[in-house]
């Protein structure tokens, strides 16, 4: 099966059975996060389709080249006569690569290539256009800096499917190295909706804000009716109560 129509012609989006698709590409990211950099993204209401890509590099090469690396520098910056920002650009590379060696080193911490890829659509182009711009604010908020892939929507498109294709022609573009401890923070499921047709109101979910509804007479899903509240005191708990009849 193939859609009947796919406009390739604007740049800036691709048509598909008329529904535009626009992908954003994560360019650059915190290495270290404390809390997972794709939460808010997933809680929203967008349309929109999220790929993660990793790629385990092979630590004693990655660890042989950081060493070259950081001689070389190393020897640069006490050389070096050069301005003060190519300076402070060549100490952060110094820094910085010294402390993925410790960190591999020290804490056998694994390094990876990261990429992700966000691609988001509607039926309409100003509706596209206003989430582009919302998810990108929501990014931006969570130290993710995107690009967007002009020219090349239909590689972006692609590599949010659920094909396992990582497009060579935007893969150089978003290309992250990661340790593994940052590798948690983009764990993308973040919690399920709990929700029963003919369910009562319990509360809400604690992760992701969403009304909880269970249905605990259902008996082909929950094979035990009872139910358990926990509460500090002055909470106002309602305490039920299951009464068999036989």
């Amino acid at each position: 099966m193939s859609p009947s129509y796919i406009d390739l012609n604007n740049p800036k989006m691709m048509e598909i059975d008329e529904m535009y698709y626009s992908t954003l590409i994560a360019v650059n990211y915190y290495r270290e996060q404390e809390e997972l950099i794709l939460k808010n993204l997933i809680d929203t209401n967008i349309n929109m389709n999220i790929s993660v890509f990793y790629e385990k590099q092979d630590s004693y090469k990655t660890i042989r080249e950081l060493t070259y690396h950081i001689g070389n520098v190393g020897v640069e910056l006490k050389e070096s006569n050069q301005n003060k920002q190519d300076i402070d650009i060549a100490a952060f590379s110094y820094n910085d690569a010294k402390y993925i060696r410790k960190e591999m080193q020290v804490n056998n911490e694994e390094i990876y290539y990261m990429y992700i890829y966000l691609t988001v659509f509607s039926k309409d182009k100003k509706e596209l256009e206003y989430l582009l711009n919302k998810v990108e604010g929501i990014a931006q908020s969570r130290g993710i800096q995107t690009r967007r892939a002009y020219f090349r929507e239909e590689q972006g498109f692609l590599s949010t499917t659920p094909l396992m294709i990582n497009h060579n022609q935007i893969k150089n573009v978003a290309k992250r190295n990661i340790l593994t401890s940052g590798l948690v923070s983009t764990y993308p499921f973040i919690s399920s909706t709990v929700f029963d047709e003919n369910g009562i109101f319990i509360g809400t979910n604690i992760y992701n804000n969403s009304l909880v509804f269970i249905d605990r007479y259902n008996n082909r899903k929950y094979k035990n009716a009872n139910i358990c509240i926990f509460g500090t005191s002055g909470a106002r708990k309602i305490i039920l109560y299951e009464v068999n009849n036989t």
